[in-house]
């Protein structure tokens, strides 16, 4: 039997009614790992709503604070600033509904693939009003390993996600199908796209975390991306 590597301990206190006792538990290399992860997942969390909705939330304060210094003078012009102020909550509230999106736990449970695909979709829908297109038969997806199963779904959650944040698209178009051994997924949307070679780090974090997902169960993924056209995530798994 393979051992696990043993890590930093974790000190738990435990008190009984004449003393307290200090029990050291060890971390397995697998717990640190998940550990880390969390970690690294809170800090793009922070580093992402510091960047996006706070700073756009603080711009909308100083814009409403501007009109209320002109009030009174030029009434058109204190029009324009309430209705740039106006969107841009409409565009924060947007954003934040992606976020809960993205980070409210999913799972496929006893559905098929397809299925699961389906809920997110009304939700990406409900939150965005953007077009989605799906296409896939259940039957194709049927015998698909449960493991492989969820990469994928987890996957095109993240796809959703970032196109709820990033994209500022109108139509989303998704196919799932199946190519000898292989299931394969593929999202487009019309959205601003991006240059792959300049990507922003909220973006490339959102990307790497779907090409780690892939990879984890022996499948693989590539993005392409032109600017004012859109992208295109293709992603894959194993069927066995």
């Amino acid at each position: 039997m393979k051992k696990e590597k043993i890590t930093e301990p974790i000190i738990k206190k435990s008190t009984t009614s004449h003393s307290k006792k200090v029990v050291i538990t060890p971390i397995s290399d697998g717990e640190s790992r998940i550990q880390t992860a969390i970690l690294q997942e809170r800090e793009r969390i922070g580093m992402d709503l510091h960047d996006g909705i706070i700073q756009a939330l603080y711009g909308i304060g100083l814009n409403l604070q501007n009109t209320r210094m002109h009030l009174g003078e030029d009434n058109h012009a204190i029009d324009e600033r309430l209705n740039q102020a106006t969107q841009a909550l409409d565009a924060a509230i947007c954003n934040i509904r992606a976020y809960i999106l993205n980070l409210r736990p999913r799972q496929l449970q006893d559905e098929n693939l397809l299925v699961g695909m389906r809920g997110l979709i009304r939700e990406f829908q409900a939150n965005t009003l953007v077009e989605v297109e799906q296409q896939g038969e259940e039957v194709e997806v049927a015998s698909l390993p449960a493991i492989n199963a969820m990469a994928l779904f987890h996957i095109f959650q993240e796809a959703l996600a970032n196109i709820a944040r990033h994209a500022d698209a109108t139509k989303v178009n998704v196919r799932v199908w199946r190519v000898d051994q292989r299931v394969m997924l593929r999202v487009s949307d019309d959205g601003v796209g991006f240059d792959s070679a300049r990507v922003e780090q909220r973006i490339g974090h959102g990307l790497a975390n779907m090409q780690t997902r892939a990879q984890n169960v022996g499948g693989g993924m590539e993005v392409i991306s032109i600017r004012k056209q859109g992208t295109t995530i293709l992603a894959w798994v194993p069927l066995n």
